[in-house]
């Protein structure tokens, strides 16, 4: 999957072309069909309006969505409430799970749709705990203890990003930790697929996914976290009032700190402050998105200075230096799994070591895949690594070695546990379906039953699986969990 950028200046392209189309709402597959369309040409040459190779033309129009195309449009948009100026939202307690990055609308060839990884992640994770929620008899509904999932990003003062903050709202993800951009527009990417469904894409840049900062709500987040407690007995006590999980991916820091962008530093500052062992790293490798360099930043996390008192602190006078904390979780497929490889200087095997093309003769199953795991988890700081192979399903590693474990501790197999599973086939639901966010849905699955059920790594792989299997199989990324055949809901809802 690659992607390029469509370059716009600091100022909306809302402002500098006479974008003019309607948005209609379908409550199904989160989807968005083009009612009209019509790009006009910045001064400088380039088409900085967004190509839709299909348009919508079978759903009603909505004029109350209609996208201004003058040039006070901004101006003539009621934004929603965000983190900075939701009274209402500061009686919540922290979200079970807090998904960070980017939130940006997918224009596919059956249609445009919310998407973005993170924001796809929470969608399915909302779907995941309602459906928990109304299937067990034991889960009350009190804000303290039914699951919750917030998205942090930032959206454009325009319409999409109206339109999105409603639509996650709607999906039952919280959205009092999104920012709204003064400036840059709601993302915009543009997906061309290929014959197998995959996708490469464009993107307007920069967006205001580009821009988050931490600020408001999402500074008092993290404020809060920094007083729980490193135990395990204080963990439990505090699950109900502190955010358990932090799930982010590698693109949103994809410009670092060019054209004023600011959501580079804010991944890194979660990610460093974070409690031990919540953080869930998705590592995507977008090209030209991202570098070795920021990459392996995100995974290995950096050293917090700790002073006297014990309070982390990134100044350099500190009087004592703590260990990069742990992730909980990172997850890549196999191709990232080489790439990483290299990038660590590891020796990739991709062969059994007698020669005779037994198991895991691929380096992609058995004891190989393990072999090679391992070794990268050890470099890469994290408790578990999980990687996807596509239709052939996935493999989870959990390293049961803490930091206090020796060195020769660490070469015993004892500390770690290895689990597989072969996947499940897409149903033929669509005739025009795509892969597109299946490993997004993955990862929600995934996330859920560890860290909030609290279910067994290979009971948690197996819904994972199941459930990425029926999103691959399906048009846009966040598909209703309700449609899917009663086999695989069965597994992945149960």
């Amino acid at each position: 999957m690659t992607m390029k950028a469509i370059f716009q200046p600091p100022t909306t392209f809302a402002t500098t072309s006479a974008i003019a189309f309607a948005i209609i709402h379908s409550c199904s597959n989160n989807q968005i069909g083009i009612h009209a369309f019509n790009t006009h040409h910045h001064p400088n040459g380039n088409n900085v309006g967004v190509h839709f190779r299909h348009l919508q033309q079978s759903l009603l129009f909505r004029p109350s969505l209609r996208l201004n195309s003058d040039n006070n449009s901004n101006s003539n948009i009621d934004e929603p409430s965000s983190s900075s100026s939701s009274s209402s939202s500061s009686i919540l307690p922290p979200p079970s799970v807090l998904c960070v990055g980017e939130a940006l609308f997918d224009s596919l060839p059956t249609g445009i749709y919310l998407g973005g990884a993170p924001t796809n992640v929470a969608v399915h994770l909302a779907s995941r705990f309602k459906s928990s929620s109304s299937q067990s008899s034991s889960t009350t509904t009190t804000a303290n203890q039914t699951p919750t999932v917030a998205v942090a990003t930032c959206l454009g003062k325009d319409q999409l990003g109206k339109e999105a903050h409603r639509r996650l709202s709607t999906k039952g993800v919280r959205v009092d930790y999104i920012q709204f951009h003064d400036e840059w527009e709601t993302g915009m990417a543009t997906a061309i697929l290929d014959a197998n469904g995959d996708a490469t894409y464009e993107f307007n840049t920069p967006a205001a996914w580009d821009g988050l900062t931490l600020e408001g709500k999402l500074s008092d987040l993290m404020i809060l976290q920094n007083n729980y407690d490193d135990d395990d007995e204080g963990r439990k006590e505090q699950q109900s009032s502190t955010t358990r999980v932090f799930i982010m991916g590698t693109i949103a820091g994809r410009l670092n700190n060019e054209h004023g962008a600011t959501s580079s530093a804010t991944l890194t500052t979660i990610r460093n402050e974070a409690p031990e062992g919540s953080v869930v790293l998705d590592v995507n490798l977008r090209s030209p998105w991202y570098t070795p360099e920021s990459v392996l930043e995100l995974a290995k996390g950096c050293a917090m200075a700790e002073d006297e008192g014990g309070n982390s602190d990134n100044s350099p006078s500190s009087s004592s230096e703590a260990s990069p904390k742990k992730l909980a979780l990172l997850k890549l497929n196999e191709e990232e799994l080489c790439i990483l490889e290299q990038w660590c200087d590891l020796k990739s095997t991709s062969s059994s070591s007698d020669g005779n093309g037994t198991e895991g003769d691929d380096g992609l199953t058995g004891s190989i895949l393990k072999q090679r795991m391992e070794q990268l988890a050890k470099v890469l700081n994290t408790q578990r690594l999980c990687v996807t192979r596509g239709e052939d399903g996935a493999a989870l590693l959990c390293c049961k070695s803490s930091r206090s474990s020796s060195s020769n501790d660490d070469d015993n197999d004892d500390n770690v546990e290895f689990y597989e599973n072969a996947g499940y086939p897409s149903p033929a639901i669509n005739n025009d379906s795509d892969t597109v966010g299946a490993g997004d849905a993955f990862l929600a699955a995934l996330v859920a039953s560890l860290f909030i059920e609290s279910e067994s790594p290979p009971r948690a792989l197996e819904r994972a699986c199941a459930l990425g299997g029926y999103v691959a199989g399906c048009r846009g990324a966040t598909p209703e969990h309700g449609d899917a055949p009663e086999d695989l809901k069965n597994v992945f809802c149960s």
